[in-house]
């Protein structure tokens, strides 16, 4: 078996609901055009790739942009997730660790290779607190 992906926190719980909606529309996009995720297991993978990249050429302005705190383009992003990062472990959240970045958005993730459930309950728990903290001292801007 595979190693298991750690748990990883995008944006702020306060962001949730909005960015959850954007997406929404984006993933009502992609299935117009053929890409719907609920078939991926039972799609060939060149299939599938490829419905992909055609749905993902259609829907690129329905695409939600991530906050430019963890925006990848943003040049001083690395340093407000490594902030956010060094806060969350200042606060107690044991396996806390930065993360390479995945659809143009810097990634934390919590839990460690064996997905530590007190590290992923406590940092969902303090990531907001820990990213309007980084924000006020102008770190990411």
């Amino acid at each position: 078996m595979g190693r298991v992906k750690p748990f990883r926190y995008l944006v702020a719980a306060s962001a949730l609901v909005v960015l959850t909606a954007m997406y929404d529309a984006y993933s009502a996009c992609l299935a117009q055009h053929g890409f719907e995720k609920s078939k991926a297991a039972t799609t060939p993978r060149a299939e599938l790739e490829q419905l992909e990249e055609k749905a993902n050429a259609a829907c690129v302005s329905k695409n939600p942009l991530p906050p430019w705190e963890l925006d990848s383009s943003n040049p001083h992003a690395a340093d407000f997730v490594h902030a956010v990062v060094q806060c969350l472990r200042a606060k107690g959240v044991r396996l806390v660790s930065e993360e390479p970045p995945q659809g143009g958005r810097m990634l934390y993730g919590f839990g460690g290779p064996q997905n530590d459930a007190e590290s992923i309950r406590k940092g969902m728990e303090l990531a907001p607190v820990c990213e309007k903290e980084v924000a006020a001292r102008g770190i990411g801007k």
